[in-house]
């Protein structure tokens, strides 16, 4: 069990408390503190005899996952964020299903939303992926768990969807790592996070564990993503979005050499969005010379974006914002 955590001094011993709620004996729960300068490591002090905290200079949370694979001993992994918190069944529940099913590679689950204040609302996997789909269309018809293994008390049956998750996540994020669980044995060098992205760095992880085995998808809540006003990976602007997807796709999807003999059009497809969406980013803030460039890389890229490109950036950034003015008087 691997929480990496960077300055949440304030919410970490929430995060650690659930952990410990679903741990069984034995079972080790590694905090890899990713180099803050708050109270994270003071706050963590009355949990030294049953956490393991590892002190690391700062390398984003990619890094710090890695670390925590490092130091990882036993055969199966799950991971939490630093700021969010377990359901207490959220390991049985994985747990026995990948007892049940040698065939599944790793499992995850729908992740439920609470903000202080406010009611909790389950269903928050989709706000991620944005697939209006049912799962099973999305990866393979259910089936309930009940007939796959024993519920632990207290949980309504659910349903369960096994196959291979491979081609719709060069689609998007079905994957939050808070819910995630992993075979070590099977998954391969695969199974590390990226550690030059400043996003996605997860969601290139899960890929390479979706090319190596089947996943499962428990249509449950078993984590909580908590709001708050604090900095996230995901805080990332659009460029830095589409260039980690690209990097992503080309590393993952774009050398996977069988995988392009068979369906090479739609890896294109979708690189070709991530890279038209840097340029226009690029134009939008007058960056003309770097948009020039990310066009460059596009098959036969949209004349007005060339034209775009071509002009100085002070010129570009009106000629955007006089167009997005007109669409708003044209709609409102």
């Amino acid at each position: 069990m691997i929480i990496p955590t960077y300055n949440r001094a304030s919410m970490i011993v929430r995060a650690v408390l659930s952990v410990l709620v679903a741990v069984s004996p034995g079972d080790e729960v590694i905090v890899v503190d990713d180099g803050s300068t708050d109270e994270t490591e003071l706050r963590l002090g009355p949990f030294a005899d049953r956490i393991r905290y590892v002190k690391a200079a700062n390398g984003g949370a990619g890094k710090a996952r890695n670390r925590g694979l490092d130091e990882a001993r036993f055969p199966l992994v799950a991971f939490l964020d630093s700021d969010d918190e377990w359901t207490s069944d959220r390991l049985l529940l994985g747990r026995r299903l990948l007892a049940a099913r040698p065939d599944v590679l790793f499992c995850f689950s729908d992740l439920g939303l609470r903000h202080a204040g406010l009611p909790d609302q389950g269903g928050g996997l989709v706000g991620w992926h944005s697939d209006r789909r049912s799962w099973d269309e999305i990866l393979a018809p259910g089936v309930w768990y009940s007939g796959i293994a024993e519920l632990p008390p207290g949980r309504p049956d659910f349903r369960v969807h096994v196959g291979s998750l491979y081609v719709p996540l060069l689609h998007g994020p079905y994957v939050a790592v808070q819910t995630l669980l992993v075979r070590r044995e099977g998954a391969g060098s695969g199974f590390r996070f990226a550690e030059d992205l400043p996003t996605y760095e997860d969601w290139e992880c899960v890929a390479r564990l979706a090319r190596a085995g089947n996943g499962a998808y428990l249509d449950a809540v078993t984590a909580w993503q908590w709001g708050h006003d604090a900095p996230r990976v995901t805080d990332a602007n659009e460029l830095q979005r589409a260039t980690a997807r690209a990097r992503m796709i080309e590393r993952v999807w774009g050398s996977d050499g069988e995988y392009l003999a068979r369906d090479g059009d739609r890896v294109a497809r979708v690189l070709r969005e991530q890279r038209l969406l840097q340029a226009k980013w690029l134009l939008r803030h007058g960056r003309g010379r770097e948009a020039r460039a990310a066009l460059q890389l596009v098959h036969q890229a949209p004349a007005s974006y060339r034209l775009l490109a071509s002009m100085p950036g002070w010129l570009t950034k009106e000629v955007l914002a006089w167009r997005l003015a007109l669409r708003r008087a044209i709609i409102g």
